[in-house]
């Protein structure tokens, strides 16, 4: 037999540390205030422990209940889903993901619409990755090695890097030698990708200054600052796509480098049998087939180096 509080002591202790207030956590549960607190006061008596610092001024979270907060919620938004499941009679609703940021912006988002026209009550949702600690999630698409998902990961593909940049640099339909432009950088966390420097060194390039230049925290930024003119950027050939079959950006050599880095699929061990999980693991295995089957764009590339 499980050993836990009531249901009812965990929705009032994840509203009042979301309020700091059992008076608003008992208006938004639609409870008095007065068993609000009693609540409170049972899960401590259950827990050994106080959960909230009673003051004057208000309410404010013990240590302990910073440690709970996260599993709470992750507990209540499994339940949730499967409350909702039962209810929907439709094992493929609400699928939910996690994906980096370029790949959901650059790939994933523009193929939704055919996803949901194959299978038009698969309901979608895309979460953060920066809520991962605090939300249920179905599928995850990571940026990584291949190192990185040997335990619980899948590998999708690997980065295709090409040196780029934007026709607005161009003078007299020239582009400007490679170290008279500034390089844009990508960040992973507080670290700079080393696209340049293994992009440099497989063309044999050397530049003095390469710790200049501008740093940005997703490889979508970076896109989007080369389009401009910010500089002279080494990206994902498959992320841009679009912009180089548009001509908002110009391949500047023929050389093509792969990455150590790329993309992988993480499906949590208890969602791997969901009728949606399957359906959205085959699709995707589907797409990154055909991608890479594709012909890639090649007009207008000038080599600068």
């Amino acid at each position: 037999m499980r050993k836990l509080p009531s249901l009812s002591m965990l929705r009032v202790f994840e509203e009042t540390c979301r309020t700091l207030s059992f008076s608003k956590a008992a208006e938004a549960l639609f409870i008095t205030q007065s068993a609000a607190s009693r609540q409170i006061k049972q899960l401590e008596a259950f827990l050994g422990k106080l959960l909230f610092i009673r003051s004057y001024s208000g309410l404010a979270l013990t240590q302990d209940a910073i440690l709970l907060l996260p599993r709470v919620r992750q507990s209540l938004d499994i339940l949730e889903e499967g409350i909702q499941q039962v209810q929907l009679h439709n094992p493929l609703q609400h699928l939910r993901l996690q994906v980096a940021p370029t790949f959901a912006t650059r790939w994933l988002a523009p193929r939704l619409v055919a996803l949901r026209r194959r299978n038009s009550q698969l309901q979608i949702a895309l979460i953060s990755e920066t809520r991962q600690k605090y939300c249920d999630f179905d599928c995850a698409i990571r940026f990584g090695e291949p190192a990185d998902c040997a335990i619980s990961g899948e590998w999708l593909c690997h980065e295709r890097l090409v040196l780029v940049g934007s026709p607005l640099l161009m003078v007299n339909e020239v582009f400007p030698p490679l170290h008279t432009q500034t390089q844009l950088h990508i960040l992973n966390g507080d670290i700079r990708l080393d696209n340049w420097a293994c992009w440099l060194a497989a063309a044999g390039q050397v530049i003095a200054g390469q710790q200049s230049g501008l740093e940005f925290s997703t490889q979508d930024q970076v896109i989007n600052a080369c389009i401009t003119g910010a500089g002279y950027a080494v990206l994902d050939r498959l992320m841009i796509r679009n912009e180089l079959q548009s001509g908002l950006l110009v391949l500047l050599s023929p050389l093509e480098l792969k990455s150590r880095n790329g993309y992988w699929l993480e499906i949590p061990a208890g969602k791997r049998d969901l009728p949606r999980v399957g359906y959205f693991h085959d699709w995707l295995q589907e797409e990154i087939v055909q991608l890479s089957q594709l012909p890639e764009p090649m007009s207008g590339m000038m080599a600068v180096v």
